[in-house]
């Protein structure tokens, strides 16, 4: 039996991405397990199903290997990537790899990647982002600060957009005057939906509601995606001074 820590430590797994990449390849899982075979992974149909089940999880190697059976990348079999880790395995990278490519010492760089905490000088955040294909957005993500900023975001809907400007900017690295066009926005554009999602039932106990439905919340990550998408979906810059250059 394994240890639910060491399940836990594997790379993130959708089972209905799996489940999707073999049914249109309309594979069973006896094949599954027999491809995986040729890439050294003993994996027999009882363990595919439980991947595909969501019951355990497959390791790096594994998912290496069943995104090469199922014909897809590894990030399709992920979702969508957001550590450090996940993008490494996403360009079907290991360390000793991506690390002879940015000029880093595996150790230097593996500390990092556990942390998802990248730091790094200009040249080496370079590198990283061009191995990896980074977009400004990633670069903020992979330096541990996705959470960070969403929660920054919030409180610039709830609050003033100006309040969080400076701490925005320190953490993207990028122009003040950028940064606080796309708060505003944000702050214009979702705020106000909060006010309709208050004043839906006129804020009366027992009043009846207005007929039409309140707007959904607004999601960290709908907000998060809004202020990217405001900032013009930048590429990443290396050279910017963001929190990964702390």
């Amino acid at each position: 039996m394994e240890a639910a820590q060491d399940i836990a430590a594997r790379p993130p797994f959708s089972p209905s991405a799996a489940r999707r990449a073999r049914r249109g390849l309309h594979m069973t899982l006896d094949q599954v397990a027999y491809g995986l075979a040729a890439f050294r992974v003993a994996a027999g149909p009882g363990r595919v199903a439980a991947w595909e089940a969501g019951t355990d999880r497959p390791t790096e190697a594994e998912l290496l290997a069943l995104a090469e059976t199922l014909w897809c990348s590894p990030g399709e079999l992920m979702g969508t990537a957001g550590a450090l880790r996940e993008h490494r395995i996403g360009r079907r990278l290991t360390v000793a790899e991506l690390c002879a490519r940015i000029g880093l010492p595996p150790s230097r760089y593996t500390a990092m990647e556990r942390a998802n905490a990248w730091r790094g000088d200009s040249r080496s955040t370079a590198a990283l982002a061009r191995e990896l294909g980074f977009s400004h957005r990633d670069l903020v993500a992979v330096a541990g600060s996705a959470a960070e900023l969403e929660q920054l975001l919030a409180e610039t809907v709830r609050g003033r957009p100006k309040a969080q400007l400076s701490v925005v900017a320190r953490l993207t690295g990028l122009r003040r005057s950028r940064v606080s066009a796309a708060l505003t926005g944000l702050h214009r554009e979702f705020a106000y939906r909060e006010h309709l999602a208050l004043s839906w039932t006129s804020g009366v106990p027992g009043t009846r509601p207005h007929a039409a439905e309140p707007p959904p919340p607004a999601t960290p990550a709908a907000l998060a995606d809004r202020f990217w998408a405001l900032l013009g979906h930048p590429a990443a810059d290396p050279g910017a001074a963001g929190v990964w250059s702390r």
